[in-house]
């Protein structure tokens, strides 16, 4: 029932006793249920923690306009009933009033424990993951997600792009992203190789800082779909990370049954060894490469990355890197032949020992075995100069 957090946490706290915390629920409980005034703009309640975190905010908005609006109109009447008109001096017969002061400290410092008490609880029962719980480590890089499964399915995030009328955001590949089996606790795992972002589902009401150097964690268990298709949600970082900030995004599907989830984990894990190119391509998208590199002739598209387009045949001149850093001793690397291969391994294994002249962006290292490898260099090969 809505409003029963409170409840278990005002008994906690105890003070109240049973009559009191009776009354308050009874008459609390209509304003705190999902799609009342107080949630009104909110994303749909779509996870086991979201139900409770709205009722909470609820709460506080609740007891915040209880206060904000009488201490207000009283001001704003006292400011006018007691003004003075101009020239007059003004006096004052105030008082020392002991349990005047005592009241109006005790109990707002009591209301305010009881948020703190209940927003503490419930944020505390975002990170004990249960035991059973389905385990995504997942990996936030400028400016892309990827997520990891147990089964070894790897898979880069989808950014989407803006529907015809600029209004909506589309899915463009719906094998990309977070997908989720139904029915089962969700824990996720999260690093950054770079610099401070913030994962959050606005649906699920959960938010976590992924910071580099330190492992964060948080779980949570999706809503059913009604359906027969996934659910899907978007993925956000919510803290400034750069340039393409505002595209670091991501589509999150929660799979109706078992099957469609395992379907779906069948594709992301194929690659075709006869056809490396295309398979190369899948890997351009679900490592995340197409972040920040155009595989465009044009060149279109993203440019944080050299694009691979025309990279392949290009002479020493045409090539130049910096050894170490953006300014370190400069030299040609021609991309033909054992040479260019070299350099392509070495870039994608350990992005900052070479640099092409003109970018500064770092990019993080992506794991890759020695046949995904291979699959992605023959497909930077088939874009190189007709």
């Amino acid at each position: 029932m809505a409003g029963s957090s409170i409840t278990t946490a005002l008994g906690d706290l105890g003070g109240l006793g049973s009559a009191g915390l009776a009354w308050l629920e009874t008459r609390m409980v209509g304003l705190l249920a999902e799609g009342s005034i107080w949630t009104t703009g909110m994303p749909a309640a779509k996870s086991n923690h979201a139900g409770p975190i709205d009722s909470d905010y609820a709460f506080i908005t609740i007891i915040c306009t209880i206060f904000f609006v009488p201490i207000t109109i009283a001001l704003v009447y006292f400011a006018f009933r007691y003004k003075k008109a101009p020239g007059e001096k003004a006096e004052s017969d105030v008082s020392h009033n002991t349990p005047l002061e005592v009241t109006w400290t005790v109990i707002p410092m009591l209301i305010v424990v009881v948020m703190f008490y209940i927003g503490f609880r419930h944020a505390n029962m975002m990170y004990a993951a249960p035991a059973d719980a389905y385990t995504v480590h997942v990996t936030a890089s400028q400016w892309s997600w990827s997520f990891l499964h147990p089964s070894g399915a790897q898979m880069g995030g989808d950014i989407g792009k803006l529907s015809p009328d600029r209004k909506a955001r589309e899915t463009t590949d719906p094998d990309l992203g977070l997908h989720l089996p139904p029915g089962v606790p969700i824990r996720l795992v999260m690093n950054s190789t770079d610099v401070l972002h913030s994962f959050y589902i606005p649906e699920f009401r959960v938010k976590q800082d992924v910071v580099p150097g330190k492992t964060s964690s948080l779980w949570f268990t999706p809503d059913l779909p009604e359906g027969d298709e996934p659910d899907m949600y978007w993925l956000l970082c919510t803290e400034y990370c750069g340039k393409d900030h505002s595209n670091m995004l991501s589509a999150v599907y929660v799979h109706p049954t078992m099957e469609s989830f395992l379907q779906w984990q069948t594709r992301a894990t194929a690659l075709d060894p006869d056809n490396p190119v295309e398979s190369g391509a899948k890997l351009y998208v679900r490592k995340g490469c197409a972040t920040c590199h155009s595989v465009a002739p044009d060149g279109s598209g993203p440019n944080t990355g050299p694009t691979w387009s025309g990279l392949w045949g290009l002479s020493a001149d045409e090539h130049q890197v910096h050894e170490g850093s953006p300014t370190g001793p400069k030299r040609g690397v021609a991309m033909t032949g054992e040479a260019g291969e070299e350099y392509l391994r070495e870039s994608i294994r350990n992005p900052t020992a070479l640099w092409r002249e003109g970018y500064i962006q770092p990019m993080a290292a992506v794991k890759v075995d020695d046949t995904e490898l291979f699959f992605l260099i023959e497909y930077i090969k088939s874009l190189g100069k007709q």
